[in-house]
């Protein structure tokens, strides 16, 4: 009788145990499957708000900003996920957060590259408007501020090019999600067409203010 009550209850507790790892392992699978919906949705929304300012406009930098220290906290939490449960969502969550927040990044960066941009351009400007006065090392000043201006601009061309280079592949870590995850909440195409053209319409001014830099004549 003791025997048997023993083999019982250990038979129990195989069972218990049993129930209890596949109970753990659907818990980490909804974890991961929750984290990457969740985090996918809101980069989305980041890259909306994103949208929402113009290349260059200085609101947008501190809220891009922001956006991408958010990315990088759900990417963080999203990585310690037992991404064996669901690899194909993991790795699609993980592209695609990774993919919005280099879009984030370059957004910022081109931003504070044009207003550089604008700031140096108007400096050079306003010591060119004061030529009629010029004094000693008037015209060292002007070279420096032209070749500052030049800088800035080529950095502002750069970041934007790159935005636009992001913004043109982006399709790729869309399609990957939408096969993980049906119903992703994402960019449409008309959305991603006009943030691209944005980029580049930025990238070309830049390039044409650039090259008007150069020809300027200092003397």
């Amino acid at each position: 009788m003791k025997r048997r009550a023993l083999v019982g209850g250990i038979a129990a507790l195989a069972v218990l145990a049993v129930a209890g790892s596949l109970f753990y392992g659907v818990k980490r699978k909804t974890d991961l499957e929750s984290s990457a919906a969740a985090s996918a949705a809101q980069a989305t929304v980041c890259l909306r708000e994103a949208a929402a300012f113009a290349l260059g406009e200085p609101q947008a930098v501190e809220t891009l900003r922001l956006h991408g220290e958010d990315l990088d906290a759900r990417l963080a939490a999203l990585r310690a996920e037992d991404a064996s449960r669901n690899r194909a969502l993991a790795e699609a969550a993980e592209l695609y957060l990774t993919d919005v927040r280099a879009m984030l990044r370059s957004h910022e960066n081109a931003s504070r590259a044009l207003i550089a941009a604008r700031a140096s351009r108007l400096g050079l400007a306003a010591h060119l408007e004061r030529a009629a006065a010029r004094g000693p090392g008037w015209i060292d000043t002007a070279l420096k501020l032209k070749k500052r201006a030049e800088q800035d601009h080529f950095d502002a061309r750069t970041a934007a090019e790159t935005l636009e280079g992001l913004l043109k592949a982006h399709r790729e870590s869309q399609d990957k999600l939408r096969a993980a995850l049906p119903g992703a909440p994402l960019l449409g195409e008309a959305e991603r067409q006009k943030l691209r053209e944005a980029a580049k319409a930025a990238a070309e001014k830049a390039e044409a203010d650039l090259q008007q830099l150069r020809r300027l004549p200092i003397a």
